[in-house]
């Protein structure tokens, strides 16, 4: 038996070998009664002129009985293997091997009177010689084999001992050595056995093992592809969505360089606006997805109310359904949650804004209620539906319904895609039921219910409408770094447009001589990762540690999980490239107002 301290496995292998000590003696039990009936015949033909024929005849009938009830239980064990009771059916294979060798071992004491001293010999010979076979057919069976040899030998013994006294001690000496000579044998064989199922059960852990290991890189090998024809799908998508507002960027920058018209040149900047906030929701599109795929997002755990939140991105979209002309109805009970607070307010947001983008008449119900240890949140709308055989691609990335032109005014065919990933990694789930022309729903199943209420938050200050110019003749001194020459000029025309005074530097040296030579800013807008492989958060932290307090915004393009971590320890506001004008400034006049900078 193989060396193992698990009892379960112990167990399953002391079953299978017995399941092949009964098996295999089932198979062999089978053929038994071709020999034995050779045996019948062999010894009737020696025999029959000295011994009664019908004393014969009883004991050959008897004999082809046993082997043939012998052979039919077999049968019924082989057709039953699966189920039966394996100890008792070796109980009754040994029971059935006893009666077999008694009735074997009853010739001599039967027939002796009858024989000459030769065929005494000659039936003695034979007698002994058959336990030896019972070993073979016993299939290594230390039981089978000494009960089977034990009923043949020793009537045998004791018949030849009465026939011949002077013969005692020789044939109890010789009945003893013989028989552990057999058990011996079978005992032997019973460990050559117990090996090769011991073998055997090792072959079939390693191809279990094998075809698991199969398996596991078929199923990543399809993965892999799958990933691949997706990287596929969305670059090719993306490289379309890119080149487009690229291209109409290019016309407009020749005709900015024709002198147009100031009437044409307004036309011009609103279009140019609106390229830049498409190009801007792509790229931020597609470095949610990349963070959410790539596992850098990592999900925050803490109690909420979900109501609130909520009805925070219901209020977000109201302006833009009425604008439709759509409905916004809201049924939100009160629910506490513990989950990522951000993570469910993405989901929401795009949800909604999916929902009312998709439907031109009537409107959207957004329902929140709580069932068990889950919220659910569903919105649906009266829009244009999704057909059946769409269901399985809607949360594919750049995929759209009815867009197959690629209105950017659309969207960019990522808000589902960011939807099922981020439901994916707060272990909540999604469903959808849509019909064609009939409206669509989306439900979300999202545990960590609490009956308890959220912690208490701080009042939020009241939003400030202020104008980032100048008060008393006084502007905010802003210091910008950048190693991108280009950023700077356009960022330094920006932020002077805004009535800003900028200072600027390209790198941690120009940045400390800024500060030598004119002391703290009102605010520091920095890149994350500057030239030399400077830090961002580096530099602020000497700059803070020599020159004292002041507030500070990065700016960044990375997408690494290690550059965003750093960004966000220091918790000042972080903005991704490309930020559009309205964010920064709504970001540099919060700032500005809460750091106590000259009156906005």
């Amino acid at each position: 038996m193989p060396a193992t301290h698990d009892p379960a496995a112990e167990a399953s292998f002391q079953r299978e070998l017995l399941r092949e000590f009964v098996e295999l003696h089932a198979r062999v039990t089978l053929r038994i009664p071709l020999v034995q009936a050779l045996l019948v015949g062999g010894s009737a033909f020696v025999l029959l002129p000295q011994v009664p024929l019908i004393e014969f005849a009883l004991w050959a009938v008897a004999v082809l009985c046993m082997e043939g009830a012998r052979a039919a239980h077999a049968w019924q064990l082989l057709r039953r293997l699966s189920r039966l009771d394996l100890r008792k059916a070796l109980r009754q294979q040994v029971a059935l091997a006893f009666l077999a060798g008694a009735e074997a071992g009853v010739m001599l004491p039967l027939f002796k009177p009858d024989l000459s001293a030769l065929n005494q010999t000659f039936l003695t010979f034979i007698l002994v010689a058959l336990p030896a076979i019972g070993v073979a057919v016993s299939i290594s069976s230390r039981l089978l084999a000494g009960v089977y040899a034990a009923a043949i030998l020793v009537p045998t013994s004791t018949a030849w001992v009465l026939l011949h006294p002077e013969h005692l001690l020789a044939t109890i000496v010789m009945t003893l050595a013989y028989m552990l000579a057999l058990l011996f044998a079978a005992n032997e064989n019973e460990k050559l056995l117990t090996r090769s199922v011991a073998i055997r059960r090792e072959r079939d852990e390693m191809v279990r093992h094998l075809e698991r290991s199969n398996a596991e890189v078929n199923a990543a090998v399809t993965r892999a592809e799958a990933a691949a024809l997706a990287r596929t799908r969305v670059l090719a998508a993306a490289s379309h969505d890119l080149r487009q507002p690229l291209h109409a960027l290019s016309v407009y920058s020749a005709i900015l360089a024709t002198s147009p018209t100031p009437a044409t040149l307004d036309e011009v900047a609103t279009h140019i606006d609106q390229l830049v906030r498409s190009l801007g929701a792509l790229l931020h599109g597609l470095l949610d997805l990349s963070q959410l795929s790539s596992g850098h997002y990592v999900p925050a755990r803490q109690r909420f109310a979900l109501d609130a939140v909520i009805a925070n991105v219901c209020a977000e979209f109201e302006a833009a359904a009425a604008k439709k002309g759509l409905y916004f109805e809201r049924e939100l009970q009160p629910v506490t949650l513990e989950s990522d607070p951000t993570a469910v307010l993405r989901i929401a947001r795009n949800l909604i804004d999916n929902a009312i983008k998709y439907t031109e008449r009537g409107g959207l119900r957004v329902r929140l209620r709580h069932d068990g240890l889950c919220a659910v949140l569903v919105v649906e709308d009266s829009g244009k539906g999704i057909a059946a055989s769409e269901h399985a691609h809607i949360f594919e990335e750049f995929y759209q319904l009815g867009n197959a032109g690629r209105d950017r005014s659309q969207g960019v065919g990522l808000g589902l895609a960011i939807v099922e990933r981020l439901v994916t990694l707060i272990g909540a789930r999604i469903s959808v039921r849509s019909r064609l022309g009939a409206g669509s729903r989306f439900e979300v199943r999202m545990p960590g219910v609490h009956d308890a209420p959220p912690p208490v938050a701080a009042a939020a200050p009241a939003p400030m409408a202020v104008a980032l110019e100048a008060v008393a003749g006084s502007r905010p001194r802003i210091y910008l770094v950048d190693d991108e020459p280009d950023i700077v000029r356009g960022m330094t025309t920006l932020l002077q447009a805004w009535k800003l005074e900028v200072r600027t530097a390209l790198d941690v040296a120009g940045t400390a001589a800024l500060f030598d030579e004119e002391g703290c800013p009102d605010l520091l807008i920095a890149d994350l990762r500057l030239r030399g492989n400077e830090h961002g958060p580096a530099l602020v932290a000497r700059m803070r540690e020599i020159h004292g307090e002041f507030p500070v915004v990065f700016i960044t393009g990375e997408t690494s999980s290690e550059a965003l971590r750093e960004a966000r320890a220091t918790r000042w506001p972080l903005l991704h490239k490309p930020v559009d004008a309205q964010t920064l400034r709504a970001t540099i006049q919060s700032l500005l107002a809460a750091h106590g900078a000259t009156r906005l």
